[in-house]
């Protein structure tokens, strides 16, 4: 649950300038299927490739994005699909990336693992730009 407005979460999930504030530290989108994006982590020096697949606001957004570093989308990649839904004041948020019993056995439970991990601490930041709460330094 995030306690803003389904418009005003759409916005933070679509928009580069937005998406930049909680999801990396820059952004590029063109939104619309089939739309490049690219996010970057200035702090682990990577970015990382995205297509955009669904456009349906406020409801659906979802993006194909790089599953292994330096690996092709067309080889290796994961569906990231967010869900929104009205409730109350605020928008129940949720997320579902699906994609890894495609990649090679090596990667399968590492990138899970990895992907998880990110997702919570992503989503904790997305919440927080949402409600204007600061991270603890």
């Amino acid at each position: 649950m995030i306690d803003a407005p389904i418009e005003r979460v759409w916005e933070a999930l679509t928009s580069a300038e937005q998406m930049s504030q909680w999801f990396g530290d820059s952004a590029e989108i063109d939104l619309r299927p089939g739309g490049l994006a690219r996010i970057g982590w200035t702090e682990f020096d990577a970015t990382t490739d995205c297509i955009v697949e669904v456009v349906e606001r406020p409801t659906r957004f979802s993006f194909r994005w790089e599953a292994l570093k330096d690996t092709p989308l067309d080889v290796a990649s994961t569906l990231v699909e967010f869900t929104l839904v009205p409730e109350g004041d605020g928008t129940r948020l949720t997320l579902l990336e699906s994609g890894f019993a495609d990649l090679p056995d090596h990667a399968y439970q590492a990138q899970i693992d990895e992907n998880s991990a990110g997702w919570d601490a992503e989503l904790e930041d997305l919440r927080r730009y949402l409600t204007g709460v600061r991270p603890v330094a």
